[in-house]
């Protein structure tokens, strides 16, 4: 081997000897930068698992329950119909104002779940509300909501020609969605 050659070799492993002790000790920073980032974890709290009952749970939880309740404002029953209404609104509860357009009530879920998914392929957001009335259960096919009114009667037009369906323009009320089927 070159004396030249050996000689770059010799220099460059004694600067790489140098680096590995000298870098980490400049690096490696004060006790106190130490010690701040060292994290302390705290013991496991002690429960006693004898001592706490089911029945103690559901009290706890019924007890927040009303406490979470007892802070909602209460519900204003809302009468008023909007129908003369042509922009946006805010109803008494502080809800906007909206309307869908109700193109089926089935007692059979099968057929308002197809008649959603024939107006999702065309494109129109439709979804079913269920609910239990006096004489069974009943799933609404409705499309919408739409805050203005005059282009939901448009799209009613447009749904009576593409599905021979004449639907019936209500009121879309926030409240409902606790009914409202997923998928």
């Amino acid at each position: 081997m070159e004396t030249r050659l050996k000689q770059r070799v010799v220099g460059a492993f004694l600067l790489t000897a140098v680096a590995i002790v000298i870098l980490p000790v400049l690096l490696d920073g004060s006790a106190e930068d130490r010690a701040r980032v060292t994290a302390v974890i705290p013991d496991a709290p002690g429960i006693d698992l004898k001592k706490i009952s089911i029945r103690d749970i559901r009290e706890k939880m019924d007890q927040m329950e009303r406490a979470s309740a007892s802070q909602l404002p209460m519900e204003t029953v809302d009468e008023d119909s909007y129908e003369q209404s042509g922009g946006f609104l805010l109803d008494e509860n502080q809800l906007p104002v909206s309307w869908s357009l109700q193109l089926g009530s089935f007692r059979d879920k099968d057929n308002a779940v197809n008649l959603r998914a024939k107006l999702r392929e065309a494109n129109y957001h439709s979804y079913i509300l269920y609910s239990r009335v006096s004489e069974g259960e009943t799933w609404r096919v409705l499309v919408g909501p739409m805050v203005k009114k005059s282009a939901l009667l448009e799209l009613a037009g447009e749904i009576e020609r593409s599905f021979d369906l004449k639907g019936q323009v209500v009121r879309y009320r926030v409240e409902d969605d606790s009914g409202q089927l997923g998928g």
